[in-house]
């Protein structure tokens, strides 16, 4: 199986090199093929693709754009699939392997992309490093298996580095040249993939180093003004703006509810299903549904869901009260009386503990004022939220609870002094309120105490029990002991037990403590209370404060007599197996029967009865020699094919010592072993201690380079 890598080049031949070479580096397991298409490039580009071997290469008498310079590349190709790849990136090991894995792991997905350092629409992550080695490392960590928990499917793919099938390719065509320059032809094709009854996958497991739009920023005008030109075309295309694509991330994080949950969440204004995606990786278990008035993007919205409405009327219609367990909303929309009403209808559709999510636009934020002086304000910012406003039409809809958060994005240096003659205009000692562009609601249709009652009603009666665990999970824990602080003495601490049976039973021990102190503090002497106490102690793996409560029962059966004897033999094996490995090590560190404790150390490695970070805690606390006997760990696992466990070793041992020379010459040679000569090279500069195997070394290392 081929694949043809497609790249557009414009000039910056210094970064198509660096990608071009990393190409060559870490793709060499894979049958592959490098077209360049070169836009009329100024400088040294053209010679030196000209001078590339293994290089097709197209050179356009001008400037082309991306589409169809990538068009010019695929219709050349000969490859089972497309990879589309920008000159600034450079990839990394195992990149092709991971992303080809992900492609072919279903008939249904069309197209895959990896994430980065620098992108948008959520395909970036934090990364540590600071130079392009130093990425290497990272990279080689990072995309070290494929992993299909970490792929997640998407509404859309950025075109920086986009792999897909060539048949699926044929099927929804070539990149759409109405676009050019460039900017939203991968939104485009994202989009006829997906209505081709295609899927479209953001691999997790993969990254490779995106230096951003090198040719297109340098005009920073210009780029904004093309990306308003084409935002334009893509909506005559369409029928609707490309915004509609927008995840609402911040809203789906503040849902009160656990992944294993099956609730049934509906989004208002759900564009083309972007966000209830999202959602749906989230929360692989819920129900969810959208409203969303654009014919065209609910289209669009059906691929992810079939439950698309066009009208809040429509799911009144076909859902009874109460069905919904979260609504979000992502813009409020103006304060007027048609949105007030549709208020009233999402309390009615929230079940009693329903949760309602939505962010609504500041009608004061001192961007929408400045547009007020001058006039140039939309009709529609005219009807944005105040406080004030907010809050009344939430009571209005009889929501019991109701939480508002100013959302607060960042000042422009120039506009400080208006915002602060807003504050002393209106007597104020803080421009909070003018800076606030969002506000953030959360209501819920019952308040705390209510919910509260309604959850423990239903555990008691064995109504919806998962359910009901999950969300009295996310009340605190003083809430709901305000709440039993109304039952009878006697009442009060059966209750207060099974709540936190039922806790303990679906593995939320931890939370069961409150009400188990609670109810120790009201009857000490309660047998069940000192038993449920050991349970949760047991459970959270603290044996001997498991015995110890354990102990403190009077009627004491034989079943509970043999639970506490195999607790007593676990504390003993366990105390037994901590005595061997420091026993172990100590015999290494002072080299006695050197080779029969070290194969015993390994052993036990290898079967997993001891992990690597129980050795460190050994070790850290009990040895004197630690990097030196952390290094001798890592070079044995070396030898007897532990290689997992090799560089975690190493590492530890220069946390311990950064100047272990022979650290630094061991680790230096096993990478040079593993064919790492970059990073063999970097260990190897710093070792000092100049003997002839270092000298060796550098030699070997100077000959690869040569080559």
């Amino acid at each position: 199986m081929k694949t043809s890598i497609v790249i557009a080049t414009y000039n910056k031949l210094e970064y198509t090199q660096l990608c071009i070479e990393s190409i060559r580096q870490f793709t060499s397991q894979h049958d592959y093929e490098i077209i360049v298409v070169d836009n009329h490039s100024t400088d040294d580009t053209p010679a030196w693709l000209s001078s590339q071997s293994d290089i097709k290469a197209i050179f356009n008498k001008e400037n082309l754009g991306f589409p169809i310079a990538c068009n010019q590349g695929i219709e050349i190709s000969t490859g089972d699939n497309i990879l589309l790849l920008n000159n600034d990136t450079i990839v990394t090991q195992n990149w092709l392997t991971n992303l080809l894995t992900c492609l072919y792991s279903s008939e249904e997905i069309g197209a895959v992309g990896s994430v980065t350092n620098n992108c948008s629409y959520g395909q970036s992550i934090q990364v540590p490093y600071q130079s392009v080695e130093e990425m290497y490392q990272f990279a080689a960590r990072f995309n070290q298996n494929s992993d299909p928990e970490l792929w997640e499917e998407r509404l859309k793919l950025v075109g920086y580095c986009m792999l897909m099938k060539k048949k699926v390719l044929d099927e929804v065509g070539l990149l759409d040249d109405r676009f050019t320059p460039g900017n939203f032809e991968d939104d485009d094709l994202s989009l006829r993939i997906k209505l081709a009854g295609y899927k479209l996958y953001l691999c997790k497991d993969t990254f490779i180093h995106h230096f951003g739009s090198v040719s297109f920023r340098n005009n920073a005008e210009a780029y904004n003004k093309l990306l308003r030109t084409n935002q334009n075309k893509f909506l005559e295309k369409w029928g609707f703006d490309p915004e509609r694509a927008i995840i609402h991330r911040g809203l789906v994080n503040q849902i009160e509810a656990v992944p294993n949950d099956s609730i049934c969440i509906l989004e208002i204004g759900s564009g083309c299903g972007g966000t209830l995606l999202y959602i749906k990786n989230q929360f692989p278990y819920a129900e969810v549904c959208g409203v969303e008035t654009n014919a065209f993007a609910a289209k669009v919205a059906a691929k992810v869901t079939s439950h698309i409405y066009l009208s809040l009327d429509e799911v009144w219609d076909l859902h009874k009260e109460g069905f919904f367990d979260v609504i979000i909303i992502g813009n409020l929309g103006g304060l007027n009386e048609k949105n007030a009403e549709s208020i009233k209808i999402l309390q009615k559709l929230l079940n009693d503990n329903g949760q309602l999510l939505a962010v609504a636009p500041n009608l004061l934020h001192y961007r929408t004022i400045k547009k007020m002086i001058v006039g140039s304000s939309a009709p529609s910012e005219l009807q944005n939220w105040k406080l004030s406003d907010l809050e009344e039409a939430f009571k209005a809809a009889e929501f019991m609870e109701l939480e508002i958060t100013g959302l607060v994005q960042e000042v422009f240096p120039q506009d400080q002094e208006f915002l602060q003659r807003l504050a002393e205009m209106a007597g104020l000692q803080t421009t909070k309120p003018y800076e606030i562009h969002n506000y953030l609601v959360k209501a819920r249709k019952s308040n705390k105490d209510q919910s509260a009652k309604m959850l423990i009603n239903n555990l008691l009666l064995q109504n919806e029990v998962q359910s009901s665990v999950n969300k009295l999970a996310k009340i605190d824990a003083e809430v709901i002991l305000s709440v039993i602080e109304d039952a009878g003495h006697e009442q009060k601490v059966k209750l207060l037990n099974y709540i936190a049976v039922q806790l303990i039973e679906h593995q939320k021990s931890d939370l069961a403590l409150p009400f188990l102190s609670r109810a120790f503090e009201l009857d000490a002497g309660h047998d069940p209370t000192l038993f449920n106490l050991g349970l949760a102690m047991y459970t959270q793996g603290h044996d001997q404060l498991a015995l110890d409560w354990l102990n403190l029962i009077s009627n004491r059966d034989d079943k509970l007599k043999h639970w506490m004897k195999q607790i007593e033999a676990d504390l003993y094996a366990k105390s037994y197996e901590k005595y061997k490995l420091k026993f172990l090590l100590r015999r290494l560190e002072n080299d006695v029967e050197r080779e029969v404790g070290l194969a015993e150390l390994l052993r036990m490695l290898g079967n997993g009865e001891v992990t690597i970070e129980q050795i460190y805690q050994v070790v850290e606390n009990d040895m004197m020699e630690k990097s030196q006997l952390l290094t001798q760990l890592a070079v044995s696992c070396y030898e007897h094919d532990l290689h997992d466990m090799v560089f975690p070793f190493f590492e530890k041992a220069l946390k311990f010592d950064e100047y272990n020379q022979d650290a630094l010459y061991l680790l230096a040679h096993i990478l040079y072993d593993f064919g790492e000569y970059e990073s063999a090279r970097i260990y190897l500069d710093r070792v000092r201690d100049q003997n002839t195997s270092v000298t060796e070394l550098m030699q070997k290392l100077s000959e690869v380079s040569a080559v």
